[in-house]
């Protein structure tokens, strides 16, 4: 079994960050420099307690230069001495490895991954298939942690609703669904739906548990190693509804 460990594709940096004018655009100093630069964000998440003044950040050149407005993209930040991963493709990158190479014990038992499965009014990530059984998966990505509790989400998701009644749907017809959040950090000992920041996805997510969607959570190790972000796929977590 391959080493349940993802290279990141692209040399890493680092900078300062100083502000997010918008939820996509964040201006930083990349460290040896003192000229201010723009970079993008992949992450429409707040994290107003990540993103603080003077945070370092682990930044890279963008992989693709074509058509692109700002010099960098972000990956993660330190925060309390440690990695948060913040780029929010990412969770599926460590998914889509974890399920092919089975790193997943409950999701092991397929021999077909399929990406971006349109299902209904929504497009899910992963449609898992062996014979004909299918396993429709839904990913997301969690970088809040209260005390040792992650929580999700971090803004309100509308989107992140209909996914679940998607998956509601797929289990009353017969198909298993899951629902896998991945911890982009390697802090928490617990998982929690955040009742306080989103009450109607909380209790969509209590629905959808109830109505025999599995919910699982891991959290990931972030390292960088010669100059690589590396992500390892780390302890599950249990979960408290």
């Amino acid at each position: 079994m391959k080493d349940k460990t993802v290279e990141i594709a692209g040399f890493i940096n680092f900078g300062m960050f100083l502000n997010r004018p918008n939820r996509f655009l964040v201006n930083l100093i990349p460290e040896g420099t003192t000229i201010s630069e723009k970079a993008f964000l992949h992450d429409p998440g707040r994290m107003k307690e990540l993103l603080a003044p003077n945070a370092r950040l682990i930044i890279r050149k963008p992989l693709n230069q074509e058509n692109r407005k700002t010099s960098w993209d972000i990956l993660a930040v330190e925060y309390n001495k440690m990695l948060v991963i913040i780029k929010s493709s990412l969770p599926n990158v460590v998914a889509k490895e974890a399920l092919t190479y089975g790193w997943i014990k409950e999701l092991s038992d397929y021999n077909l991954v399929k990406p971006e499965i349109t299902v209904g009014n929504s497009r899910l990530d992963f449609l898992l298939e062996k014979d004909d059984k299918k396993c429709f998966v839904e990913v997301k990505g969690v970088t809040l942690v209260k005390g040792n509790r992650a929580i999700f989400p971090d803004a309100p998701t509308e989107r992140g609703a209909r996914h679940l009644q998607e998956l509601i749907d797929l289990k009353l017809k017969g198909h298993r669904a899951v629902i896998l959040f991945i911890c982009m950090r390697e802090d928490p000992l617990i998982f929690s739906p955040n009742y306080e920041t989103d009450p109607k996805f909380s209790q969509q997510l209590k629905l959808a548990y109830e109505s025999g969607v599995e919910i699982l959570v891991y959290k990931v190790l972030p390292r960088i190693i010669e100059n690589r972000l590396n992500i390892t796929l780390n302890q599950k977590l249990n979960v408290e509804l």
